[in-house]
């Protein structure tokens, strides 16, 4: 008689499940309420960073919401005062989108990086040929002008709208 059984059939461990880290928190009632505080501040943090210009909104981060009071770290003192300066439009912004805050505090956090920015692309440069009477006006500004700094500018862009022309 063999003393291990094999099971029939697959374990949980085969089929896949469990292997995600949401899948683990959504199956017990307290570690499915972390998960909703996590997706919740991970979705006011998205608001502010909507909201506040690319490097402040970026910079925060969401650390607590307890009873009303939102809780946001900042890397430095000047975040922290410019944050401080637009407490009332996160405060409206949040009210606005559904989210209970009463009240908003900052904790500078000096090891805090910004959150990587994601979906901002540099725009396109648009580059367009010169005419002529522009490039007269470039060479007629080269031969006049005493700066010596300005004329070798003026050449390098006169040489770099000769060589496009010619390809």
């Amino acid at each position: 008689m063999a003393l291990f059984y094999k099971k029939k059939g697959t374990s949980r461990r085969d089929r896949g499940e469990g292997k995600t880290a949401a899948n683990w928190l959504g199956h017990d009632a307290r570690r499915s309420r972390l998960l909703e505080t996590a997706a919740q501040f991970n979705l006011i943090q998205g608001l502010i960073a909507q909201a506040l210009q690319l490097p402040v909104g970026h910079a925060c981060r969401v650390v607590g919401l307890e009873n009303g009071t939102l809780i946001i770290a900042v890397p430095s003192a000047a975040h922290a005062a410019k944050i401080r300066q637009l407490t009332t439009t996160i405060h409206q912004l949040l009210v606005a989108k559904g989210q209970r805050v009463d009240e908003i505090r900052i904790k500078i956090q000096a090891g805090l990086r910004p959150a990587p920015i994601t979906g901002v692309a540099t725009p396109p440069v648009i580059s367009q040929d010169l005419s002529d009477q522009a490039r007269h006006a470039l060479v007629d500004l080269q031969q006049a002008t005493n700066n010596q700094e300005l004329a070798e500018t003026l050449a390098r862009i006169l040489e770099k709208h000769q060589a496009k022309r010619q390809s």
